[in-house]
């Protein structure tokens, strides 16, 4: 393909520290020297960019975000934006067998370099800009290339849906350890004076860990762990170094509250912290944010087996024929996790989604109830404060799941939504964390309901290359349908407003802009006549947006 025009000077939405004050300059996008590219990078028009609540999260915190490696952004700013569509424009020689002129993608934008995070839109400038440099960062990472390639047919703006829908699948595709880390470190705590002696069990024997601590363990405790475990380092201790961290924790019988709880956060990543043994019937501090971004998993079982609680309500899926919950179910990623739980085979016979926007409510009825209506689901969408109290809502939760709900899918990144709700999970009942509270955020969650009822809580965050893979081949085949989370769409000087229309949940769903169309302003799709009225007829039978819809919109609106 010939070599396109490139412009010397694009707009790019840089983000100089923390708060939307500094995303730009005096609220709009700032005029920046088109990227030069080195012979083993690419250059790319980006095509179209979601907004995503976790660009609010990023603009924020500014350098004290995470996955910001800039330690000035005053001197050395970022350009935010991961649900990038993107087409190559420039070709550097050093990759010319690889890739060509035209080609189209998307960004898979948790990209690793020997185990290293450099996430597009964070730690690499991303994509709310009109042009970006892709590295060998992005092209030869860890899981290879983060670049998926995109058919021509499909729109630039239903391809912007792929990353923010590849998240929601892989939150019903956590991989849970079932057994102890082999070869791991591990602790097992007791209260101090404790005469219990502490089954291995033969999960633990086939898994033996590198190291155990034993804190406050009896003699007799410890020599069975020798016993059982002797190819594993066993050391007796009264008291912990500050900062270790375990990939198991096994707190026994520990009902010393203060205690349990600073010993349950000594979990490395993807740790598992299993309660064994009796425990009261109380809300203690679990670290929820930590569930979602570390994927702490609290599990446990009466007795004295340390291996009983691996195992038991071990799943990440909703429920085949059980009841579920979305709290949030209305919002922009809310409605991709009703429509999952509805349009799902196998999925849940009882539906319950709450939200706080009797507008996104009434989106989402018109969106599901012919598909719930004809699949034999049972749906209920609703808002809370239609209801006369909390009394009066808790009274028609009891009633909806008299046994308690079987799956609570969590949209809301708010602690006091997520403590009122975990009481209403049933037997193995399993609440699913995906609203993003940030780590060291404290939650109440009751013990004895872990130990004992076998209730779970799951959570993750963003997606792999894999999970946006499987995205594509479900979008391409029909049994996905991503377009129906489209609720607006924008060009770059009206991206800060979009920003904040995410903010303020004003759309039902997600918001799409478009860089190379400076001035378009900011449309909900459903008042798409006003960017012109041609626009309307280009819509499909059901009113969703076509490649038709996009081709004349960027004749219009495009440099």
């Amino acid at each position: 393909m010939e070599q396109p025009q490139i412009p010397e000077k694009m707009l790019a939405w840089q983000l100089f520290g923390a708060g939307f004050e500094c995303l730009g300059k005096n609220d709009q996008p700032c005029e920046i020297p088109v990227p030069e590219i080195k012979e083993d990078e690419l250059l790319v028009k980006i095509d179209a960019i979601g907004l995503c609540f976790s660009d609010v999260k990023l603009i924020r915190a500014g350098e004290k975000h995470p996955r910001v490696y800039s330690e000035d952004l005053s001197k050395d700013p970022v350009i935010p934006g991961h649900e990038a569509v993107m087409t190559i424009v420039k070709v550097g020689k050093a990759v010319e067998d690889k890739f060509e002129i035209g080609q189209r993608f998307i960004i898979q934008a948790d990209i690793y370099v020997d185990k290293v995070g450099w996430a597009y839109g964070y730690a690499i400038n991303g994509g709310m800009a009109e042009y970006s440099v892709i590295n060998q960062k992005v092209l030869n990472g860890d899981e290879g290339c983060y670049l998926l390639p995109l058919a021509d047919h499909v729109p630039a703006a239903i391809a912007a849906l792929m990353e923010p829908w590849a998240c929601v699948l892989a939150s019903y595709m956590i991989d849970i350890r079932k057994t102890p880390l082999k070869d791991g470190q591990m602790l097992i705590a007791a209260l101090p004076g404790d005469t219990n002696v502490y089954e291995t069990g033969e999960l633990l024997k086939q898994h033996a860990p590198e190291k155990v601590t034993a804190l406050n363990l009896s003699e007799a405790a410890v020599d069975a762990l020798k016993s059982a475990l002797p190819d594993s380092e066993i050391v007796s201790v009264d008291n912990l170094a500050a900062g270790v961290s375990f990939d198991d924790i096994f707190l026994c019988n520990l009902t010393d509250q203060e205690q349990a709880e600073a010993l349950g956060k000594c979990a490395k990543r993807n740790g598992i912290i299993n309660f064994i043994g009796e425990y009261p019937e109380e809300y203690w501090s679990f670290d929820i944010g930590n569930i979602h971004y570390e994927g702490w998993y609290y599990q446990g079982a009466t007795g004295a087996d340390l291996s009983a609680g691996y195992g038991r309500n071990v799943r990440s899926k909703l429920k085949k024929g059980g009841t579920c919950w979305l709290p949030g179910g209305a919002g922009a990623m809310g409605q991709m996790h009703s429509q999952l739980a509805v349009e799902t085979e196998g999925g849940p016979a009882k539906i319950l989604v709450t939200d706080m926007d009797d507008a996104r409510i009434e989106h989402l009825h018109e969106l599901l109830d012919p598909i719930a209506k004809e699949r034999g689901i049972e749906l209920k969408i609703m808002n809370p404060k239609s209801l006369d109290s909390q009394e009066a809502f808790d009274e028609f939760l009891r009633e909806f799941a008299p046994e308690g709900f079987d799956d609570i899918v969590m949209l809301v990144p708010v602690i006091p939504v997520v403590n009122n709700a975990a009481p209403f999970l049933g037997k193995d009942g399993l609440m699913n964390i995906f609203a993003g509270i940030p780590a060291g955020n404290e939650g109440s969650l009751n013990v004895k309901d872990i130990a004992e009822k076998g209730c779970r809580f799951i959570g993750s965050s963003g997606s792999r290359t894999a999970h946006l893979r499987h995205t594509l081949e479900l979008a391409s085949t029909g049994k996905l349908k991503p377009v129906t989370a489209l609720a607006a769409i924008g060009g770059m000087r009206d991206l800060k407003n979009g920003l904040q229309a995410v903010i303020d949940a004003k759309f039902p769903g997600k918001t799409v802009i478009f860089p190379g169309c400076e001035n378009m302003p900011l449309t909900p799709i459903e008042d798409l006549k006003d960017l012109g009225e041609e626009l309307v007829d280009t819509l499909d039978d059901n009113g969703f947006y076509t490649m038709r819809t996009e081709d004349k919109m960027l004749d219009q609106y495009s440099k």
